[in-house]
């Protein structure tokens, strides 16, 4: 443990617990679990340059939690070290969840319906269409075929996503999610990694989560949280089923790019082996009959988008 770390854990009363390292994700950033006295904790390990990333994960906690739902809890902070000491909602993440997946995902949806349905308040960067084009421009290689499928993204996304935006924690898949069954109601679903959080079309994290990078989601599952979240939020059928092969496609062409970089510049090369299935869940979208226009602009690239 650095100087630094246990001056802060000392700080704050956890300085004589016993710490092992955890499982990290894609970012810049570390955990360790704390153990004291028979009770646990997360310790977060962010680079300390990145203070917006910082501030953004404490006031969304605070936010989420103050919608009644179960961000963990801040026990400490200090933000010119880069280090949050977090309530430990434990490792029963929903990848191995077995016969309470069902159950579990359609808990996680009413999440989804519970943020869309909360929509003011937020201050968070939008997911407008401009914005949501150029976010696929790191799988893309530089030229005019390229410049011409961002133009055609742009539209369609313009004249598909519906209004309003709501709140999207973003990176919602099956390692970002704990079930805590012992909670009620909305709070048995834990969230982790949400300091990314934005506004973005409705369906966003749903399809985040139903066309999985990293794994397959049953094919009934999908579909019962897609009719659950478009009946609870009153969407039209077919033009929300639009709406979410758009909104695969953007998100899954994106991670093809983020999936490369992290291979590349930091040799995390394990990432490539997710490279099929994203670029089937963007071949896929395409098929959507009103994409057809989006598909041909996509056509000449599509070759080296594979893995």
């Amino acid at each position: 443990m650095s100087d630094t770390a246990h001056a802060f854990l000392e700080g704050i009363g956890w300085g004589m617990a016993d710490r092992v390292a955890l499982a990290g994700d894609a970012s810049a950033r570390r955990y360790d679990r704390l153990t004291l006295d028979g009770t646990s904790a997360v310790l977060m390990l962010a680079p300390p340059e990145d203070r917006a990333a910082f501030d953004a994960f404490l006031s969304i906690a605070a936010k989420l939690r103050g919608l009644g739902l179960s961000a963990p809890q801040i026990i400490g902070s200090d933000k010119d070290k880069g280090l949050i000491l977090l309530e430990d909602l434990g490792d029963r993440d929903f990848t191995a969840l077995g016969t309470d997946l069902p159950e579990a995902c359609l808990a996680a949806n009413d999440v989804l319906i519970h943020l869309a349905r909360n929509r003011d308040g937020w201050t968070l960067p939008a997911l407008t269409p401009h914005v949501m084009a150029e976010m696929t421009r790191i799988a893309l290689p530089d030229g005019p075929k390229t410049e011409a499928a961002l133009t055609q993204m742009q539209a369609q996304f313009a004249s598909v996503f519906t209004e309003p935006l709501v709140p999207a924690l973003r990176d919602v898949h099956a390692e970002n999610l704990l079930w805590l069954p012992d909670r009620l109601g909305l709070t048995r679903v834990g969230l982790l990694d949400f300091q990314d959080a934005v506004l973005a079309p409705p369906g966003y994290d749903l399809l985040s989560f139903i066309k999985d990078a990293r794994r397959d989601v049953a094919d009934d599952i999908a579909a019962a949280m897609t009719a659950r979240y478009a009946q609870a939020l009153d969407l039209d059928k077919a033009p929300f089923a639009t709406q979410c092969a758009l909104l695969s496609f953007q998100r899954n062409l994106r991670i093809i790019g983020v999936f490369r970089r992290l291979a590349r510049d930091r040799n995390k090369p394990a990432y490539l082996a997710h490279l099929p299935r994203v670029y089937a869940h963007v071949t896929e979208a395409l098929d959507h009959p009103a994409l057809t226009d989006l598909a041909a602009a996509m056509r000449p690239l599509l070759p080296g988008l594979g893995p």
